[in-house]
């Protein structure tokens, strides 16, 4: 089985080539996801459409307060 570890560069350069703007926003799960050779291009746009409506939603966004 071939391993899905990748270069910073390579999932880039992946990434970019699937269209997908910004990786980062995926994670570990869904860019493995994205990132298989037999995947559709609906399949990548759904994984794709799910990680910017939870980025937009603050998930990225969102600062951890310290309770004292």
């Amino acid at each position: 089985m071939e391993s899905l570890k990748k270069s910073r560069n390579e999932l880039m350069l992946v990434a970019k080539e699937r269209g997908i703007k910004n990786f980062r926003i995926l994670n570990k799960e869904e860019l493995g996801k994205v990132l298989q050779d037999n995947v559709t291009d609906d399949e990548i746009q759904r994984v794709v459409d799910s990680a910017v409506s939870r980025w937009k939603s603050g998930w990225g966004s969102k600062k951890v307060k310290n309770e004292s």
